[in-house]
């Protein structure tokens, strides 16, 4: 997902290069669905820096949002021309999944951890909402599945499709 530049990484005890994302090249509407989707498919320990004109506060913002405690944040330059901030999935910060209650109206709640998948029999659908990063709030989970009625069958929904379709994407690619 990130261009291939790389660079040294911010540790020391290290040789290993790193993704460099240098957002100057990319356009603004291009720029937060990039970000997101590199963040959420880093592995735990891994990281890239992100090369930006202005300061990308609003950023880490956003990240905090959706991620939680589940990415670290480092300022490797701050401007006046370019910023460079390390992004990294802590060690240990393994994703999690959440099992959901999916009305037909579309409203949502947190199952059981053990609630059967599928369909309940009052119209409604058990989900698991998979792969969901470290610190994420339930909350934010249900906010990004309100209103989203898997199609039949679907048991499984990846988080990272959640935030697609937040993004743009009608249904976050659930129908092809």
């Amino acid at each position: 997902m990130i261009p291939t530049t790389t660079a040294p990484t911010a540790q020391a005890d290290t040789d290993q290069a790193e993704p460099v994302l240098d957002l100057r090249a990319i356009p603004p509407y291009q720029r937060h669905q990039l970000i997101f989707a590199s963040v959420q498919d880093l592995t735990p320990g891994d990281g890239f820096s992100l090369v930006n004109d202005h300061d990308p506060r609003p950023l880490h913002h956003q990240l905090l949002s959706l991620f939680g405690a589940g990415f670290s944040w480092e300022y490797l330059q701050r401007g006046p021309e370019v910023w460079q901030v390390r992004i990294a999935r802590p060690e240990g910060a393994a994703a999690t999944s959440l099992r959901v209650r999916v009305d037909r109206n579309g409203d949502v709640t947190v199952a059981a951890a053990d609630a059967r998948l599928g369909p309940d029999g009052s119209g409604a659908s058990v989900c698991e909402v998979t792969d969901v990063p470290p610190g994420t709030l339930e909350g934010d989970v249900l906010a990004l599945l309100q209103g989203v009625i898997p199609p039949a069958g679907v048991v499984s929904i990846a988080y990272e499709r959640l935030l697609a379709r937040r993004n743009g994407s009608c249904c976050g690619g659930m129908c092809g």
